[in-house]
């Protein structure tokens, strides 16, 4: 059976740039992240971008993220891949943008796998969508690699272009750690 605790939740009273969990423990297996958000940046569905960090310093801004993403709106089905990126985004893409009424928040799952285990390069996982006003909604599946063994000990999410655009009030992430048995 497995063991799941809540480490820690922000919840946003007002805009914010970047959410960051600092010192998470290492007594886990791994790590997951469940996102109610919304953004400022003018769209209708829009990555949060996430960095990681190891060793206490600041999170890792080079070109160490890897990921792909499958997308389906409507009829429409969509992929998209990337590496050499700054952020891992393709498993992150479900918050609302600043296009859609504002009582809409986008909601996702993302996974952060074997993230304490020095001998591998960590992995994440996301699932999550948006409702887009009303309409038909966005539904999105998508995995990432970071090009790093370090045991992460930190976690910053951001909108749009890395900070560029606020996550808004209302957004609350929950980061939870979790064991197989």
């Amino acid at each position: 059976m497995a063991v799941v605790e809540a480490i820690k939740t922000t919840y946003l009273e007002a805009d914010a740039a970047i959410i960051e969990f600092t010192s998470i423990p290492q007594t886990y297996e791994h790590l997951q992240l469940r996102i109610s958000c919304r953004q400022s940046q003018a769209a209708d569905s829009i990555d949060i971008e996430l960095r990681l960090g190891t060793g206490g310093g600041a999170v890792d801004s080079g070109t160490n993220y890897w990921g792909d993403r499958m997308s389906a709106y409507k009829t429409t089905l969509a992929a998209s891949m990337g590496g050499n990126r700054n952020v891992a985004k393709y498993a992150t893409q479900f918050a609302s943008g600043a296009d859609v009424d504002s009582a809409q928040y986008g909601c996702g799952v993302v996974d952060i796998l074997d993230y304490a285990n020095s001998s591998k390069k960590t992995t994440i996982m996301g699932h999550g969508g948006t409702a887009l006003g009303g309409g038909y909604p966005w539904v999105h599946f998508g995995s990432g690699l970071w090009n790093n063994t370090g045991a992460l000990d930190r976690i910053a999410l951001a909108g749009y272009s890395y900070g560029t655009a606020n996550l808004l009030r209302g957004t609350c992430i929950t980061l939870y750690g979790w064991n197989s048995s």
